[in-house]
């Protein structure tokens, strides 16, 4: 393994990819959020994340769940060997927050991590997690009506009754960004979804520069549109 992310299909049902760590400290990223509930899982050193304005520690021998939809921004941590995997799973169950729990010290690298381990740790953490609250399923509702149409945000916030200046507002205070950025992450979210498919190519996301797109993709996701593809 490299001191950069690497990505893997998981050619399951119920594991959508994997994703893994290993090198000193690990990389700040944009802020941004996955369609998939994504399952951080801390072997040695920490990961560290801005949430809702707060920052919250994954360390050594702990297990996160972020829900779908969250906007997260994982943080750089200081320099100390850091091994880490992520598992994104179908959202098919939700909790209304970034829920950590202990799974011990079992393991030192990532492919002593069975897809079995992967599911009971997230099932776990789901038995116990608190139902998804009224102000959730809102912002999923917010966020389906800038991603489900492709109307400028003025005529989306015409059709919710409201103004483009309230509506952004609005989208601030519920997503934690503007209409436009979210609707970018949105993007970014699709044209990983098409790579993961097997498209060399991610125009159907809506991106005309492919430059831009790679920037954007590294910035957010720790890797390049090309690399995460091969991988």
């Amino acid at each position: 393994m490299t001191n950069a992310w690497t990505y893997r299909r998981a050619d399951r049902d119920d594991i959508v990819e994997l994703a893994w760590w290993r090198g000193a400290g690990s990389l700040g990223l944009r802020p941004h959020f996955h369609d998939e509930s994504q399952l951080v899982l801390v072997l040695s050193g920490s990961r560290s994340f801005r949430i809702d304005g707060g920052t919250i520690t994954v360390p050594a021998g702990h297990a996160a769940l972020i829900p779908a939809g969250m906007l997260h921004a994982p943080m750089p941590t200081p320099d100390q060997q850091t091994v880490c995997l992520n598992a994104y799973v179908p959202a098919s169950r939700a909790c209304s927050s970034l829920q950590l729990v202990s799974f011990g010290a079992r393991w030192q690298r990532v492919d002593e991590i069975s897809p079995e381990h992967i599911l009971k740790i997230a099932g776990d953490i789901l038995s116990r997690a608190p139902s998804p609250s009224t102000g959730r399923t809102d912002r999923s509702r917010l966020g389906a009506a800038l991603t489900e149409s492709l109307e400028p945000i003025g005529a989306v916030a015409a059709s919710l009754g409201r103004s483009r200046e309230g509506f952004s507002r609005m989208a601030r205070r519920e997503l934690g960004v503007a209409p436009h950025a979210f609707r970018l992450l949105a993007r970014l979210n699709l044209a990983r979804q098409l790579l993961r498919a097997g498209e060399p190519i991610a125009v159907d996301a809506g991106f005309s520069d492919q430059s831009h797109l790679t920037r954007l993709f590294r910035r957010t996701f720790g890797t390049t549109p090309g690399v995460y593809w091969r991988d």
